[in-house]
């Protein structure tokens, strides 16, 4: 299936190997009755510092609990790490010691579209082992950041495309099922959950501001800003690329504003944890609600909120609702606001 000139399915849903950066993510809302959870498995390959360097991150929380589990683990590069040839099965894989911290991905060449993804890790604070076995199933088109999957700006340098160009889609209907393990106790889960694919150039600022968001009309959205530290009650433009059902991605300008409450981690950084944003070319205005206020990825160099979310507002004249994810790297922001005079 050809998506655009830029992002051609299955062929970039494999390893590029020229590309300084990739990942694969999945994030999003699931479901055992009652029960809510908000999840994350990543798997990432950069080059930063000088090094090729890998690593996963995972996270679970517990709305009804309000309990979060977090792990980001270190794993040596091996080129082989995930699959390059398009004939093949594909896959992606980090093992870490002992399992902990170990993040599996895995298609048939004949459907990149369903998937079985499996993580495991310890939770630092509780000593607690969480796992996930899920099978993924994609319907409709993907969602293309930017429109059409790809930078418009050059992000880097190089005279590979893969070392100038950001590349960037998202699969954002997922149908989801399997199992989510914390110590003794497991639960059968489902939701509609969302899966990101980047790689390329990636921009030297390792600060941002994200929030995505699966409609009850079907409409699929993912908005964005950088290097500006966010201001509770203050307007900052943004963008947002909006995926509508008939499978058409659009680019457009935002604007997200912060409305608190401020949630200070005990690392220092003060997460917000509800933003709007407006679109004014569909007539839109949603508001994001974190699910719990301690999201945060504590354990890594550079702390990171990865946070599920609920949505509501409203896209034209109709009233609407869903699941949604706030995300948000405030570190580098507040340390350069902090060392304004």
């Amino acid at each position: 299936m050809v998506v655009t000139n830029a992002i051609e399915l299955p062929r970039d849903q494999y390893l590029h190997p020229t590309a300084p950066n990739e990942w694969w993510w999945h994030i999003g809302t699931l479901g055992a009755g009652d029960r809510v959870f908000g999840f994350e498995i990543n798997a990432a390959m950069r080059s930063m510092f000088g090094q090729t360097i890998s690593f996963t991150e995972i996270m679970l929380t517990d709305v009804q609990g309000q309990i979060h589990y977090e792990k980001t683990t270190v794993i040596p590069f091996d080129p082989a790490w995930a699959e390059s040839d398009q004939t093949k099965p594909w896959y992606c894989r980090l093992t870490a010691a002992n399992g902990d911290g170990s993040v599996s991905m895995t298609a048939l060449a004949s459907n990149i579209e369903s998937m079985t993804v499996s993580a495991s890790f310890v939770d630092a604070a509780s000593g607690e082992t969480v796992s996930f076995d899920l099978n993924m199933r994609q319907e409709g088109q993907p969602l293309l950041v930017w429109g059409d999957g790809v930078s418009p700006k050059p992000v880097g340098s190089g005279t590979d495309a893969l070392q100038v160009y950001n590349y960037y889609y998202s699969f954002t209907n997922l149908q989801a099922s399997g199992t989510i393990t914390v110590g003794s106790e497991t639960w059968q889960v489902k939701g509609v959950t969302w899966m990101d694919h980047e790689y390329g150039a990636f921009a030297s600022s390792q600060a941002w501001v994200l929030q995505d968001a699966q409609l009850d009309n079907g409409v699929h959205l993912s908005s964005f800003f950088a290097s500006t530290p966010p201001v509770e009650g203050q307007q900052t433009p943004s963008f947002v690329t909006i995926l509508t059902p008939d499978g058409n991605s659009t680019f457009f300008n935002s604007l997200t504003t912060p409305l608190g409450p401020l949630w200070k981690s005990p690392g220092g950084v003060s997460y917000c944890l509800t933003y709007q944003v407006d679109i004014e070319d569909v007539g839109a205005c949603l508001t994001f609600v974190s699910s719990m206020p301690d999201q945060e990825f504590a354990s890594q160099y550079a702390p990171v909120y990865e946070g599920v979310a609920t949505v509501a507002g409203h896209y034209g004249a109709d009233a609407v609702r869903g699941t949604g994810w706030i995300e948000q790297a405030l570190g580098p922001l507040q340390a350069k606001a902090t060392a304004v005079p």
